[in-house]
């Protein structure tokens, strides 16, 4: 960051910008998606797996990925994290 003592006189420093609404929003929704994937990895992985080689792993990251875009599908109608869980279409008309 620069000092502003060291700025010369007629430089005036900018101010951080801030991320639009849905800007926030994709942000929370993709971390909301990975972390649905790690849960629905998890879940696919049997327990009766007795070693990593009998574990279906298409199968698992098939769940995964399905469980990710259902995730973000279910973010559209709004995310409490963001503009008070205001959905996309909110968001959008502001």
């Amino acid at each position: 960051m620069t000092d502003p003592e060291t700025m010369p006189r007629h430089a005036t420093p900018c101010p951080p910008r801030s991320q639009s609404g849905l800007a926030n929003w994709a942000k929370a929704a993709a971390v909301r998606a990975v972390k649905t994937a790690a849960q629905a990895a998890l879940a696919a992985v049997p327990a009766s797996a007795a070693t990593i080689g009998t574990v279906d792993w298409p199968l698992v990251a098939g769940t995964a990925a399905l469980s990710a875009m259902m995730s973000l599908l279910t973010s559209i109608a709004g995310l409490p994290e963001v503009d008070s869980g205001a959905s996309v279409r909110q968001m959008a008309g502001k």
